[in-house]
């Protein structure tokens, strides 16, 4: 038995080495190469069992591979992943930069103090989340602007009043586009300039941690309230969705709220993998 154990330890910690060995780990390699060396990794320890698996997370911090993530969540179209547990950049509480990390080397970025929000240690299920408190933001280096689209988001509104707390909006010159608690009970999302319409769901209570999520694939847009089913939307639109701020609108109106985390796919995730997503969400923060 000890030799078996000892055998699948360094038969993955081989593996780890090797991800290492190709550039640095998952962030030097392109994407369909990450993919592909995250894949092999998951499965030789998945193969492996527990002793394996532990040797993998213990070396994975050469690159983006995370073997501690229950289950498998699909890599193919994902377009931002942003996780309070990896990537944050804070001093004093206060969070500068959170790196992406689905391998397209996207983050979000705020250099002044002031409006840099606060990372809260053990506030979700003994994870941290990034808390803001109404004049707060981030900037993402890199704008999303996907046509179809699955998006997820694990946080709370801590609004007291009715009027909207923005989690996704636009900046810059970026078009008027959003995603937002509207109130204690509802979620938006618009488009305007791509021809979404303003939909507004009811989800149920904001004010405490839930996944909220949303999928559309061209002709139907469905939202989600911890992966069962809010309401649902048939329109097309004419162009993407676009998003480039963290917590505000236009630098202008604000999240009062907490995230964990944010992942945004540029497709129209099958149910399967919709299913697989809400399920390593669900797992990691004890969400109901």
């Amino acid at each position: 038995m000890k030799r078996s154990i000892a055998l699948c330890s360094l038969l993955a910690l081989s593996t780890s080495l090797l991800a290492c060995l190709v550039g640095g780990g998952t962030e030097g390699l392109d994407r369909g190469e990450a993919e592909t060396t995250d894949s092999a990794s998951q499965e030789l320890a998945g193969d492996l069992g527990p002793a394996a698996g532990a040797v993998v997370a213990a070396g994975s911090t050469c690159g983006s591979h995370d073997a501690s993530v229950p289950g498998r969540i699909p890599r193919s179209g994902l377009k931002l992943w942003l996780r309070t547990d990896a990537g944050i950049t804070a001093s004093s509480g206060k969070v500068s930069s959170w790196r992406d990390q689905s391998g397209n080397g996207n983050r979000a970025d705020m250099d002044v103090a002031a409006s840099q929000p606060t990372l809260i240690s053990s506030a979700l299920n003994g994870k941290p989340v990034v808390r803001f408190l109404g004049a707060q933001s981030l900037y993402l280096a890199q704008q999303l602007e996907p046509t179809h689209f699955t998006v997820f988001v694990v946080g709370k509104n801590r609004k007291a009043s009715e009027s909207f707390s923005m989690i996704l909006g636009p900046g810059n010159t970026s078009p008027n586009n959003q995603l937002r608690w509207e109130n204690g009970s509802q979620a938006l999302f618009v488009g305007l300039g791509n021809d979404m319409p303003i939909i507004t769901s009811t989800v149920g209570n904001t004010r405490v941690y839930h996944a909220l999520s949303a999928r559309y694939d061209g002709s139907t847009m469905t939202v989600y309230r911890d992966g069962n089913l809010a309401s649902s939307h048939d329109f097309t639109t004419t162009g993407p969705w676009v998003l480039l701020q963290i917590g505000a609108w236009f630098s202008s109106y604000y999240m009062e709220g907490d995230l964990a985390e944010i992942l945004v796919y540029e497709r129209a995730l099958s149910e399967g993998d919709r299913g697989a997503v809400n399920g390593y969400l669900r797992s990691k923060y004890a969400l109901p």
